[in-house]
């Protein structure tokens, strides 16, 4: 019958995913047996790891889930935070931070959501045996770190319009954007280790590598793009006498030469 196909399915993916285990309750390791057969042994709560509601976690509907985890991660890590990073370095226009915090605050919310779907997957496991990889380990601390970077964007902000020059709120909001982007793009990478490694739903090695050499490639622009603008805010700085830009250059002409990573 098709609920005992997809009951077994779901079995079979579950053991994969999460390093198998007695999904039953009984002794004879049938995963359909929950200890005493009520007739409804796809939805019963007797022990099989997910609070006994099998139903959630069909095959296509988990796939669904990592795919969007994934899909959604990459573009905040590997696009839209480099590429927020990048343009406030290598542009000059009026309202340029404006521009810059709008890319940062779209990745940031594709990550929420992307962390959402994650923990969702992770607390499901047995025991929450998941939560003990680095790869959702790693995520869980990039998103408290996100936490901070606006914040620190806006007071990097106000007291670069007010002293024109960097504080120390502007080297924690630089240096913590450029730990964060490098730390999320080979977590991306650790991900796909990860799923592949569980053979439930395993990128192939092609998805692998595109995926290092599309986010190094993107990560190696960033970082040229922060040296490079290091360099010409020192050479503009030195040119004035001044180790400081002297104000009047966050008016969006010279903003992104001396504002933020």
């Amino acid at each position: 019958m098709k609920w005992m196909t997809d009951l077994a399915l779901a079995t079979t993916f579950a053991n994969a995913q999460f390093g198998g285990g007695n999904f039953g309750g009984g002794g004879g390791g049938n995963p359909y047996d929950n200890g005493g057969d009520n007739g409804n042994s796809g939805n019963s709560n007797g022990g099989n790891g997910f609070g006994g509601d099998f139903s959630q976690f069909i095959p296509d509907r988990y796939h669904t889930m990592i795919i969007a985890h994934a899909v959604l991660a990459t573009l905040a890590f590997a696009l839209f935070f480099p590429v927020g990073g990048i343009m406030i370095r290598l542009a000059s226009f009026p309202g340029l931070w404006w521009i810059h915090g709008l890319f940062q605050i779209f990745a940031y919310i594709l990550y929420i959501a992307a962390f959402a779907i994650g923990v969702y997957m992770a607390t499901s496991s047995p025991n929450g045996a998941a939560l003990h990889n680095a790869h959702p380990i790693i995520g869980i601390v990039l998103f408290v770190l996100l936490f901070f970077q606006p914040f620190l964007g806006f007071l990097h902000h106000v007291m670069f319009k007010k002293h024109s020059r960097r504080v120390v709120w502007s080297y924690g909001h630089i240096w913590l954007g450029r730990a964060i982007i490098t730390l999320g793009i080979i977590n991306g990478g650790l991900g796909l280790q990860w799923a592949k490694r569980t053979g439930a739903f395993a990128p192939s090695t092609g998805a692998i590598i595109a995926y290092g050499v599309i986010a190094g490639l993107i990560w190696l622009v960033y970082i040229i793009s922060a040296i490079y603008g290091e360099v010409k805010r020192r050479r503009g700085s030195s040119a004035k006498g001044n180790i400081n830009p002297p104000p009047g250059w966050e008016d969006g002409r010279s903003y992104s030469a001396s504002h933020l990573g």
